[in-house]
């Protein structure tokens, strides 16, 4: 969940504040279903909220995050001094508020848990089967992090112009290959070791080639306001009506529709983009604060859950005093806190000292 910063045709320093908007209601979105069905799982009771579009809210997340790694880093193409930085800055992004995540639940489980299973856990490495994660949404982070690998590796002189189209027609042959009923991605390279094949051919890596479809059109082309906000509405439009068939973004859509969903997405990102590039949307600068506070709370609100689940599933007792509804409110207030002061206090000083060291 990179930040919205540093994008093509907007100062460096700036933000696109609708996109940083969107950033945290998406994770909001995300926490508010797993703190929901964190309620049954320590067999406190029934869920407190229907089903919330947490599945679309991680698909927004990949589309966002090809659209930024794009326009912020689409002119080290070919320069092979910015690989260092590059490589730092997605590092230190993703990895010292993803280990501080992890404390609430080390903290119980650490016990339990193998060295092997460890490493994976801390470096994010493929898992090679139906392995549970120690923060759920880790698993988004392995997919991130592949993408981000690939497109540094694409930065390389000569790479660009083979890497990624590489990636890209293997990922459009898988997609055929599961639409003909052919078998499951992947099938279609057999011989890769099953992590990196069950990454590396994962469809939903469609999305973040969405977001740099929307990216390599927002360097180039800086259309008028009056055409922007039509393509706005007819992309929110048909963002709807597919997200209708999965409903309203609960499930992720079947294989075959995810390249229309990454198309909308990737549409609703660029208007959005633009409108604020061309000065005619216009967002006052303290809603940057809640795309700040986003990657921290789509991080630890699990920690917070499972803390208060955790305590009142083994001291049954206290649960008497904490109805479904009340604790999944206390639970939130918990995540919410938690992620303001990581993002403040812990993530946005190591961030600054990233950008001083390198």
């Amino acid at each position: 969940m990179p930040s919205s910063r540093q994008t093509a045709g907007i100062q460096p320093g700036t933000k696109i504040i609708s996109l940083e908007i969107a950033r945290f209601l998406a994770a909001f979105a995300v926490a508010l279903e797993h703190l929901s069905t964190t309620i049954p799982e320590f067999k406190l009771g029934p869920a407190p909220l229907p089903p919330m579009p947490a599945s679309a809210a991680v698909l927004f997340f990949f589309t966002l995050s090809g659209f930024v790694i794009y326009t912020a880093h689409y002119q080290d193409a070919g320069q092979l001094t910015r690989l260092p930085h590059y490589i730092w800055r997605r590092a230190w992004r993703i990895y010292p508020l993803y280990w501080l995540s992890l404390v609430p639940m080390l903290v119980v489980l650490w016990h339990g848990c193998s060295t092997a299973y460890l490493l994976k856990i801390f470096t994010l490495a493929p898992f090679t089967g139906p392995t549970a994660e120690l923060n759920p949404p880790a698993w988004t982070l392995r997919a991130e992090l592949l993408f981000y690998i690939i497109f540094g590796l694409a930065l390389l002189p000569y790479a660009r112009r083979v890497l990624l189209p590489a990636w890209f027609l293997l990922l459009a042959a898988a997609w055929y290959h599961d639409l003909r009923g052919w078998g499951g991605p992947t099938t279609l390279l057999p011989w890769l070791p099953p992590g990196v094949s069950a990454h590396l051919l994962a469809l939903n890596n469609i999305m973040f080639f969405g977001g740099l479809g929307a990216g390599w059109v927002f360097a180039r082309w800086q259309p008028r306001a009056p055409l922007l906000w039509p393509l706005l509405g007819a992309s929110l439009l048909a963002l709807a009506l597919l997200l209708r068939l999965d409903a309203w973004g609960t499930f992720y859509p079947p294989d075959p529709r995810l390249p229309f969903t990454a198309a909308a997405f990737a549409t609703v990102i660029f208007a959005l983009g633009a409108l604020e590039r061309s000065r005619t949307l216009r967002l006052s600068r303290r809603w940057a604060l809640l795309g700040a506070i986003s990657y921290p709370l789509y991080l630890m609100h699990s920690g917070a859950g499972f803390i208060i689940g955790a305590h009142l599933f083994f001291h049954p007792a206290d649960s008497v005093h904490f109805p479904p509804l009340p604790t999944f409110f206390l639970m939130l207030f918990m995540a919410l806190a938690a992620s303001t002061l990581a993002a403040f206090l812990f993530d946005a000083p190591l961030q600054r000292l990233a950008r001083r060291v390198m």
